[in-house]
């Protein structure tokens, strides 16, 4: 029988068992394949929750700097809300260190370091179980201004009640500005100027900011068109009238203004009152009455006060001078209700501090019970708050002032500091048309309000609650101790 030819296939079948090698080859493979889904499974989620715990510890470490400037809690607390509440991280670890331990910050305490630990469900890697991702975050408060000349404390200044005052006396408390310009030339300041007021009014970049109205934080009112305010920094909580009216200090500089920014502290927020406990060198206990100085100007000799306890000062005229100390004057003229009045004469007051408290029962031995008074509002003045504490007017040549000149002391380089809660203003007159006037000493009124009238140079530091400046011709401020320079906070590492 004829049979056709076979077809190969090319297959041939093998009738022998398998080998397994396809097997062993899988199982050698394995380890490399879990390997490489724990590096994709458990690598990403160990990733993202790196992410995770880095965005969170910067954003607490940011928060526990800025804690340190502004706030009453402690730069952990803070931190520790900020991992575990705000960012939905309870089971972390969180460590802080106020100063940071290690890094190019360690040591500085405006810095804050915080660590962060969170365990993370891990499925492939270590054969399942739980794993944790570590991170770190450094944040602090770097300077942003020059030192300061001007800091204006109020968020809020009180409105104007002139209900029941003299015409002759001037508007003593702001109408339209917590710092407040008028003038007939530039005030210049050579420094920064930061105000805490909160009013309305526009940005650097002419944006409308905060409430509408008549009041802003800074007003410049001309009364030609040349008058300016011009400064190394002007840094405003609130905003201004006119951004054109801030200018730089010196010609073709950045322009000064930063507005809407946060407060800054009060920079004596620590000096006591003048007491034996706080300062036994120069603080005397003597009781020294109640002195009215009327004199024969210029030729007339001379009449010496000594540091002591006073009720009140005046100077009507005459020559007049301070030996180096502290003046406490815990009361007022009942005729004129101011604690010190300088209205005429040559005064000579080389290194000395006065400080006005109208409390009558003021021990200059502990410095109760204005020791004891915190940061809070006084409230609303009276009428007869609106009468100035103190009067100094430096008309005459040959009038001299600069502050305490005692590095140990905490007054060193004041020369006015006025009770906290005194929201009494404080008027200082300064002429250098008739011959040469020196007034130097910072000025330290928390509440109170501090009008600057005349021309010429003031080398003081003023540290108040509002500020009025009456410009003849041309100021200047150039204080011989500058204040501290304003700070924000960056997140550093």
């Amino acid at each position: 029988m004829h049979r056709s030819p076979s077809i190969s296939t090319g297959i041939e079948r093998s009738s022998a068992p398998r080998s397994g090698k396809l097997l062993v080859l899988f199982a050698v493979l394995i380890p490399s394949i879990l390997a490489v889904a724990g590096l994709v499974l458990d690598g990403g989620l160990l990733t993202a929750a790196s992410r995770k715990a880095q965005h969170a510890a910067d954003a607490a470490a940011s928060a526990a700097a800025a804690e340190i400037a502004y706030g009453e809690a402690s730069p952990a607390s803070v931190a520790e809300r900020y991992i575990k509440v705000l960012n939905q991280l309870p089971n972390a670890t969180v460590t802080t260190h106020v100063p940071p331990t290690v890094g190019e910050y360690a040591g500085d305490e405006d810095h804050v370091e915080v660590i962060v630990t969170v365990p993370v469900q891990t499925h492939l890697m270590r054969f399942g179980g739980t794993d944790s991702v570590r991170v770190r975050a450094v944040a602090g408060r770097q300077v942003t201004t020059a030192p300061a000349a001007l800091v204006i404390l109020d968020p809020d200044p009180p409105e104007l009640n002139l209900l029941g005052l003299p015409i002759s006396l001037p508007s003593v408390m702001p109408l339209l500005g917590g710092l407040e310009v008028l003038g007939l030339g530039a005030v210049r300041v050579d420094g920064a100027i930061h105000v805490n007021n909160s009013w309305g009014g526009f940005d650097e970049n002419g944006d409308r900011i905060g409430r509408r109205g008549l009041r802003r934080a800074c007003s410049c009112t001309p009364l030609l068109p040349l008058t300016r305010v011009r400064c190394r920094d002007l840094r405003v909580v609130g905003g201004v009238d006119n951004p054109d009216c801030y200018q730089p200090f010196t010609g073709g500089g950045e322009l000064p203004l930063k507005a809407n920014r946060f407060p800054v502290p009060d920079p004596y927020a620590n000096v006591p009152p003048p007491s034996v406990a706080s300062d036994s060198t120069n603080v005397d206990t003597t009781y020294r009455g109640a002195p009215t100085v009327i004199g024969i100007p210029l030729i007339g000799p001379p009449t010496t006060l000594r540091p002591g306890v006073y009720d009140w000062i005046q100077i009507v005229s005459g020559r007049v001078i301070f030996e180096p100390g502290i003046y406490i004057i815990r009361g007022k003229n009942p005729l004129t209700q101011i604690s010190l009045n300088m209205l005429a004469g040559e005064v000579q007051a080389d290194g000395v501090m006065f400080y006005v408290t109208d409390t009558t029962s003021y021990s200059s031995a502990t410095g109760l019970p204005d020791a004891a008074e915190g940061e809070t509002d006084p409230g609303n003045p009276g009428v007869l708050s609106l009468v100035p504490s103190v009067l100094i007017d430096t008309a005459l040549p040959g009038n001299r002032f600069s502050g305490l000149n005692s590095p140990g002391s905490p007054y060193h380089g004041m020369l006015l500091m006025q009770r906290r809660m005194d929201r009494r203003p404080i008027l200082l007159i300064r002429q250098a048309l008739l011959g040469n006037v020196e007034f130097g000493g910072n000025i330290y009124a928390k509440w109170g309000h501090v009008i600057l009238t005349g021309n010429g140079t003031f080398r003081s530091g003023i540290v108040c609650g509002s500020l009025r400046i009456l410009d003849v011709l041309n100021c200047l401020i150039d204080p011989a101790d500058p204040l501290p320079a304003a700070k924000d906070v960056f997140l550093l590492e």
